[in-house]
C-alpha cells in the first residue's frame, strides 16, 4: 500500500503538472485511502483471530509464563482493531511524500503522538486486566491512531482562512491633506519632496524620467509579486473528501492502479519481515535468558538508527518516479544517472554516520542493563552492527530508486527467496545450539543477518546499474531512429 500510495502520487503529481486542481493525484490519493481501510481491516481480523499461533510460533517454546502470555495476547488483539487506521496513516504518509510534502505528515503524526502519550497516562495505570498494563497501552495506541486519522482528514480538508488586508483610505487622506501640526507630517514631508523632485525631472530629462518610472514599476511588481507557496497538502482534497469516503469501496480504477503492487509488493514485505522473525524465534527458543535480554537492547538501538537511512529509501521513491515516466531521452538517462549517484552518496554519508553512533554503543550500554552478562553480550554484537549499517544508508537508497522506477518483478523475486533462505540459515544456528554447540550464540544470529543485508546490497546496486544502461541503450537507440 505504502510504496504504491508514494508512486502512484508521485507519478500523478507529473501528470497533473500545470493543471488546476490536480484531478489525477486527488483521485489517487483518495483511492489509496479508501483502500487503505479494507485492507487495514483484513488485516487486522487476521491479527485478531491468529494472535495466538502467531505468538506462540514467535516465542518457539512452552517455557513462558501463561499470565506473560495471556497479557500478550491483549496487547496483540487490542492492536489488531487498530490496523484500519494504521494503515488509512501509512498510506496518506506515503502519499504526502510522494506530493514532497514532509511537513504535514509530522504536523499530525506528532499530535498523535501527544494523544498516546496522554492516553499511556490514563489506561497503563488503571486495575482492570482489560484496560491497564500492557492492555493500556495497546487501546492508548488505538487512540492515537484513529485521532491521526481524524487529523489528517482534517488537515486535508480544511484550507488556511486568509485574512485580508484592510486599508483606511479616509485616514491616508486626512494625513496627506491636514495641517502642518496634525498626525503624519513626515509623510506630508516625503511626499513634498518627491513632487518637486519629479517636477524638475520633468524639466530636465523627460526620457530618463520615463525610463526611471518603468524601471521602478518593475522593481515594485517584483516586490509585491506573491511568492509561491511551498508545496503542501493542507486543504488540498476541500470538497472533495468526507470521513464517509473512508468506508467507501475503492473504485476499479484504483484497484487496478494498486493491482501491479499487489504480488511483488506483498512479497517484498513477507520476505523482509521473515529474517526479523526468524531472528527472534531462534534467540527466543534456544539461546537462553542473557541472550534474549541483550537482543532487546540490541533491537531497541537498531529500530531506533534504522529510520535514518530508511528515510533515503522514501526520499527516492518521491523523487524518481517524475523522471522515470518520461519518455526515454538522453536527458532522462543523464537526469537518472545523476539520481543514483547523487542518492548512493548521500547513502554512503548517511552510513558513515550511523557507524559512528553504534561505534560508542559500548559507552552507554550500561544505561540499558546493569547485567555485566548482558552488557559484555551486545557490545560483542557492535562490530556487526556496525558492518550492517556501514551499507544500510546505500542499500536503502537504491532500493528506492529500484521501487521509483517500478522494478517490482524483480524485488519480488528476490525477497521471495530471502523468505525461505533466511530462515533456512537461521534454523540452522538454532539446530547447533540445541544440540550444545558453544559456538553459537547471538553473534550467529547477526552474522547470519549480516550475510542477507550485504547480499541485498550487492544486488540492488547491480540492478540499478543495469536499469541505468538500459535506460541509455534505449535512449541511444531512439536517437539513432530519428536522426536522418
Amino acid at each position: 500500500m505504502y510504496t504504491g500510495a508514494t508512486n502512484l502520487v508521485a507519478a500523478a503529481q507529473e501528470t497533473d503538472r500545470g493543471t488546476v486542481g490536480k484531478p489525477t493525484t486527488a483521485r489517487v490519493l483518495i483511492g489509496s485511502m479508501r483502500l487503505s481501510t479494507y485492507v487495514g481491516a483484513g488485516l487486522g481480523a487476521i491479527l485478531f483471530v491468529f494472535a495466538r499461533p502467531l505468538l506462540k510460533a514467535i516465542i518457539g517454546n512452552d517455557a513462558i509464563s501463561p499470565a506473560v502470555f495471556s497479557a500478550a495476547m491483549k496487547y496483540v488483539r487490542i492492536r489488531a482493531l487498530g490496523m484500519p487506521a494504521a494503515a488509512i496513516i501509512g498510506s496518506t504518509q506515503a502519499a504526502c511524500l510522494g506530493m514532497q510534502d514532509i511537513r504535514s505528515p509530522l504536523y499530525v503524526l506528532v499530535a498523535a503522538a501527544v494523544v498516546n502519550f496522554f492516553g499511556d497516562v490514563f489506561f497503563v495505570g488503571q486495575s482492570h486486566p482489560w484496560l491497564g498494563g500492557a492492555a493500556g497501552a495497546a487501546w492508548a495506541t488505538v487512540l492515537s491512531q484513529y485521532a491521526g486519522v481524524f487529523l489528517f482528514v482534517k488537515w486535508l480538508t480544511h484550507k488556511r482562512k486568509a485574512e485580508p488586508r484592510v486599508m483606511n483610505l479616509s485616514d491616508a487622506i486626512l494625513e496627506m491633506t491636514g495641517k502642518p501640526s496634525s498626525k503624519g507630517e513626515s509623510r506630508r514631508e516625503k511626499l513634498r519632496s518627491a513632487l518637486q523632485s519629479f517636477g524638475t525631472s520633468m524639466k530636465t530629462k523627460k526620457p530618463s524620467i520615463l525610463s526611471k518610472l518603468q524601471l521602478k514599476k518593475k522593481s515594485v511588481n517584483k516586490k509585491t509579486a506573491p511568492k509561491e507557496e511551498s508545496e503542501t497538502v493542507r486543504g488540498f482534497l476541500a470538497d472533495r473528501l468526507s470521513f464517509r469516503d473512508l468506508v467507501k469501496f475503492p473504485s476499479a480504477e484504483t484497484r487496478k492502479d494498486f493491482a501491479p503492487y499487489l504480488a511483488p509488493v506483498t512479497a517484498t514485505q513477507v520476505g523482509r519481515v521473515s529474517g526479523y522473525v526468524a531472528m527472534s524465534h531462534v534467540v527466543a527458543s534456544s539461546l537462553g535468558t542473557v541472550s534474549m535480554a541483550a537482543q532487546q537492547v540490541i533491537v531497541s538501538l537498531f529500530y531506533c538508527l534504522c529510520p535514518i537511512a530508511d528515510s533515503l529509501g522514501l526520499t527516492a521513491q518521491s523523487f524518481v518516479p517524475g523522471i522515470a515516466e518520461k519518455k526515454p531521452s538522453k536527458e532522462r538517462s543523464a537526469a537518472l544517472r545523476q539520481t543514483a549517484l547523487n542518492f548512493v552518496k548521500a547513502g554512503s554519508v548517511f552510513g558513515a554516520a550511523i557507524i559512528a553512533i553504534v561505534g560508542a554503543i559500548p559507552l552507554f550500554s550500561g544505561m540499558f542493563t546493569s547485567d555485566p552478562a548482558v552488557i559484555a553480550m551486545v557490545n560483542s554484537v557492535v562490530p556487526l552492527l556496525m558492518v550492517f549499517f556501514g551499507v544500510h544508508g546505500m542499500l536503502c537508497a537504491s532500493e528506492g530508486i529500484l521501487l521509483g522506477q517500478k522494478d517490482l518483478a524483480f524485488l519480488g523475486r528476490m525477497y521471495a527467496a530471502y523468505f525461505f533462505a533466511v530462515p533456512y540459515f537461521m534454523l540452522r544456528v538454532k539446530k547447533a545450539a540445541l544440540t550444545g554447540s558453544r559456538a553459537v550464540g547471538l553473534t550467529s544470529v547477526w552474522k547470519v543477518f549480516i550475510g542477507y543485508q550485504v547480499f541485498r546490497w550487492l544486488a540492488w546496486l547491480g540492478r540499478v546499474a543495469v536499469l541505468q544502461k538500459r535506460s541509455e541503450n534505449a535512449a541511444s537507440q531512439l536517437t539513432e531512429e530519428l536522426s536522418p
